[in-house]
């Protein structure tokens, strides 16, 4: 009989491997039907974004305006330092489906469902950019629906007597 610790080493192990499968997420979404939507990072996009051009595709990330541009990044820190060079994603379609899209999820982490273009290199700062989610866009928000309550300083402090 296996042991539970046994068990759980097996299931942590199985776990790990998880992020070698999702690499090759373009191999996955090849096994699904086209007009279900696949699930994608920003790594396997930056890293071969001509296997998911046409392809209807969702992934998280942190959504805003830059360089007057309204796209979805890989993290809010590249997000606010600026850098869009294979961590970000163009957001494309009607102006008022992108309007809403903003008005409910700007600055914020989302998962966003679309279709993914690649675009012709042109030389311009839009080359910096992995490629563009075409509508129809559907974008959930990734926060707790629940404001979570967080402790204050005081409930949370140690006893810091030792330090002085």
């Amino acid at each position: 009989m296996i042991s539970r610790a046994a068990l759980l080493m097996c299931m942590i192990g199985i776990a790990g491997c998880g992020g070698a499968a999702r690499e090759s997420a373009s191999h996955v979404c090849d096994t699904m039907p086209k007009d279900a939507p696949c699930r994608v990072s920003f790594r396997a996009l930056a890293s071969n974004p001509e296997s998911f051009n046409g392809r209807k595709v969702r992934i998280e990330g942190y959504l805003g305006i830059s360089a007057r541009l309204f796209v979805l990044s890989s993290s809010k820190e590249l997000f606010d330092a600026g850098v869009s060079d294979e961590v970000s994603v163009r957001i494309r379609g009607p102006m008022e489906s992108q309007q809403k899209i903003y008005d409910q999820h700007a600055y914020t982490w989302v998962s966003v469902t679309g279709t993914f273009r690649t675009r012709e290199k042109d030389g311009t700062t839009y080359d910096l950019l992995i490629g563009e989610l075409h509508a129809p866009i559907e974008a959930r928000s990734l926060r707790a629906p629940i404001p979570q309550r967080r402790e204050n300083f005081d409930e949370a402090a140690l006893d810091l007597g030792d330090l002085n």
